[in-house]
């Protein structure tokens, strides 16, 4: 009996050890850079478990401080294909590559909170 414990409790050990883990750098598509100061800004809107937009564009490549202003409760936003994550009312300097990315909030809001999606379109 004994013997299960110790094991349950090793492979529990090992599976919170590994879930830690992470590449230490970003993803292909693109990720946050270091701050530029001269980086247009996209502004993400959060209120009532949606996005202001449906849809927000940029061009590959170009820095663009991308930003989470919530209007109501707190909101986080994750793109997704990305290791991109900004927390409510803060942003980040963002380069991507060209493709369709998701925008989801990452910080449970509520009982909207799963379709609050957008789509950011990098051309």
């Amino acid at each position: 009996m004994k013997k299960w414990i110790y094991l349950a409790a090793v492979v529990c050990f090992v599976a919170i050890i590994a879930a830690c883990g992470t590449s230490g750098g970003t993803s292909e598509a693109g990720g946050v850079i270091d701050t530029d100061a001269s980086a247009a800004e996209v502004v993400v809107k959060a209120k009532s478990w949606e996005f202001e937009q449906a849809e927000y564009k940029i061009k590959q490549g170009e820095a663009i401080n991308l930003k989470l202003e919530s209007t109501d409760g707190v909101h986080g936003i994750q793109v997704t294909k990305t290791d991109i994550t900004i927390p409510n009312n803060k942003s980040k300097t963002i380069s991507l590559k060209a493709g369709e990315y998701t925008i989801v909030c990452n910080v449970p809001c509520g009982t909207g909170h799963t379709k609050m999606q957008a789509k950011l379109i990098v051309e």
